[in-house]
């Protein structure tokens, strides 16, 4: 299954990991995942770095929800591995369709 990834991101003024922000869709969601969401459901966001290029995941009680992407994903993947914890709130879900808020954890 596919989904269109785009969003927007919010990168604050001084560029901070605390206050990045986005709202966007999963890519490639699984219809058997977000069947299983609904608004205000809360995914925990992974990076796999198993391939050339970092893959930001939307994780539900342990199954691949969708993909994150965005143009500035990359920035995401820096402030994770710097020790920031963002999760996924999920805002809407249509079929297979799931629209997420991302932030980082208070």
């Amino acid at each position: 299954m596919s989904g269109s990834g785009g969003g927007s991101w919010s990168v604050p003024v001084g560029d901070t990991c605390d206050r990045l922000t986005s709202d966007t869709a999963l890519t490639s969601p699984s219809r058997e995942v977000t069947s299983q969401l609904q608004p205000g459901s809360l995914l925990e966001i992974e990076i796999d770095n198993t391939a050339a290029t970092p893959v930001v995941r939307a994780m539900f009680q342990g199954q691949v929800a969708g993909s994150i992407t965005s143009s500035i994903i990359q920035k995401l993947v820096e402030c994770v591995e710097s020790g920031y914890t963002y999760i996924a709130e999920v805002t809407s879900v249509q079929g297979g369709a799931c629209r997420v808020r991302v932030r980082a954890v208070a």
